[in-house]
């Protein structure tokens, strides 16, 4: 059985349109996935195999309206294999810490 990864997610931005996408985005793609939807953000925690979904997270963001309003915080963590990460993407650009 593979090992999964649990995703502690929060974004937020003004664009609602973009909001929407990355709620249903996240929800379609991934199980176990429980999200809390505010006015402008969206907060949540869903699982991934063995790391941080970097491409399924990509792909989401390519089909953004305002890549450049958005503000995407992740911390992943799959404790057996002791694997940390967290990234924030903010102004159009990933800052990732290991």
């Amino acid at each position: 059985m593979a090992n999964y990864a649990t995703n502690l997610f929060f974004c937020s931005t003004e664009n609602e349109s973009d909001l929407e996408k990355v709620e249903k985005f996240l929800d379609d793609k991934f199980f176990d996935c429980y999200l809390e939807r505010s006015e402008d953000y969206v907060d949540g925690e869903f699982y991934s195999k063995w790391d941080f979904p970097e491409a399924l997270i990509n792909e989401m963001i390519e089909s953004l309206e305002d890549k450049q309003g958005i503000y995407i915080r992740v911390l992943t963590h799959e404790l057996c294999n002791e694997y940390v990460s967290f990234r924030i993407f903010s102004q159009g650009e990933w800052d990732i810490r290991y």
